[in-house]
């Protein structure tokens, strides 16, 4: 089973290799949504590693067991990404939650893939990491030990500037702002309300869900935000090689998809068109 895997590892990246060859400094990175999500099953150490062999970053999702182990997944439930039983992941112990599989239902070759907890995630990040990288850390549920746990862990691997957290209250950004003002805070910004949140100034990340002009994303990057752009989600109009080139030629530093492989492409075949 441990063949197959790297099989499917190796292919990916086989796939990508020559795209990693014309890779500009100038471009935003990109941020794949749950990990490699369309080749490896979602929110797994496998999905995480393939984005990190490949130079790109990852959006992962925060939640916490019954007796406080923080781990990756995206649903409160169990049932989509594993073949637990129907209840909520808050309601089992990691002990039961680490029994679980979580790759059978995307595909056999991952059988016996388990759901990670966020230590291991950032262990496999400080390891493999190559370069300037952008972990979105989607923070699902976290109660108050998690938090301390949460800024205790990003400094433990020292993934601070690498990172962010965002989707949490505000009450919890405080928080975890004063627990290290180092932790970066983001959030999910719409043209209108670009305003009110430069006024409040409480972001670090402003991840615009909007296509944005230069103009917008140059005023940012002024106000010392990073600019990112949030195109998460699956189906054709997510995959939309015009808005990957708007948002490449205004500037935005990161973008987080679903098709980072192909958005990849896209800005490579861009370039060589300007070229001949």
């Amino acid at each position: 089973m441990l063949i197959s895997k790297k099989f499917v590892y190796s292919i990916v990246i086989s796939s990508s290799v020559l795209l990693l060859q014309t890779l500009h400094a100038a471009d935003p990175v990109l941020i794949a949504h749950r990990g490699m999500l369309r080749h490896a099953p979602e929110n797994t150490l496998p999905a995480f590693r393939v984005c990190l062999d490949l130079r790109i970053g990852f959006e992962l999702d925060i939640r916490t067991t019954k007796d406080g182990e923080l781990v990756i997944i995206h649903d409160d439930g169990l049932q989509r990404t594993t073949d637990g039983p129907n209840r909520s992941v808050r309601d089992l112990n990691w002990s039961e939650v680490r029994q679980l599989d979580a790759g059978r239902w995307f595909d056999p070759l991952f059988t016996g893939t388990r759901i990670p907890t966020l230590e291991q995630t950032l262990q496999l990040i400080k390891e493999r990491k190559q370069g300037k990288s952008i972990i979105a850390l989607n923070i699902k549920q976290l109660n108050l030990d998690g938090e301390k746990k949460l800024v205790d862990l990003l400094e433990k691997y020292d993934l601070f500037e690498d990172s962010f957290a965002f989707d949490q209250s505000a009450a919890m950004s405080q928080r975890l702002k004063k627990m290290n003002p180092r932790i970066r805070i983001g959030q999910n910004v719409n043209r209108k309300s670009i305003d009110a949140r430069l006024k409040e100034d409480q972001l670090d990340v402003f991840l615009l869900t909007f296509v944005p002009d230069k103009a917008e994303v140059d005023r940012l990057k002024r106000q010392g935000k990073q600019v990112l752009f949030n195109f998460g989600g699956a189906g054709e109009a997510r995959r939309n090689p015009v808005v990957w080139n708007q948002v490449r030629a205004a500037g935005i530093e990161g973008m987080l998809t679903d098709y980072p492989l192909e958005c990849r492409q896209v800005w490579k075949h861009a370039d060589q068109e300007t070229t001949n």
